[in-house]
């Protein structure tokens, strides 16, 4: 494809790719966020892309939709640092906002040390290092079900512990 018709559908490109990114992430901001990505990754393909504007809209609907059920996984993958934003994001930006957020940090990282070691290690390699299940239960040499059990019951645990001391 032409980089000036490429241009002259970006309009209609956007709009496909925040339709597609809005019905799965359900958030304006994030779906705007989406779009922007996609239309860059559309851009860097430009000359590879047909000239066919109905092919372009569904790469830009697939991809777009792709790159949202990314953004669902990180989102589940780091539900402890949801809860502190939760937090952070219903006072305002004053200086008791900065005092708040950081005894936010210091609530997770207090949670994190009363963890079993074990479960630690766990969050650690899965959240961090960003390990698979079967690389953890390799380093542990444990079941990838036991594993998943671990994880579970660390992030259960550590819920816990930051609502106490945020509460």
């Amino acid at each position: 494809m032409k980089k000036p018709y490429f241009i002259s559908l970006v309009p209609d490109l956007r709009h496909t790719a925040v339709g597609a990114a809005h019905a799965i992430l359900e958030d304006c901001e994030e779906a705007e966020d989406v779009a922007q990505e996609t239309m860059l990754r559309m851009w860097n393909y430009v000359e590879r892309l047909d000239d066919d504007e109905r092919r372009a809209k569904a790469f830009a609907a697939v991809t777009a939709a792709n790159l949202a059920k990314t953004r669902l996984r990180q989102k589940r993958k780091w539900p402890i640092l949801r809860l502190l934003s939760q937090h952070d994001s219903e006072t305002s930006d004053t200086p008791l906002r900065h005092i708040e957020a950081s005894d936010a940090d210091s609530a997770y990282s207090k949670a994190l040390l009363q963890l079993p070691t074990v479960w630690r290690q766990v969050l650690q390699m899965r959240n961090v290092e960003d390990m698979s299940f079967a690389e953890i239960a390799a380093v542990l040499g444990t079941s990838e079900s036991s594993v998943r059990g671990l994880l579970s019951k660390a992030r259960k645990r550590m819920v816990e512990l930051i609502k106490q001391q945020i509460e």
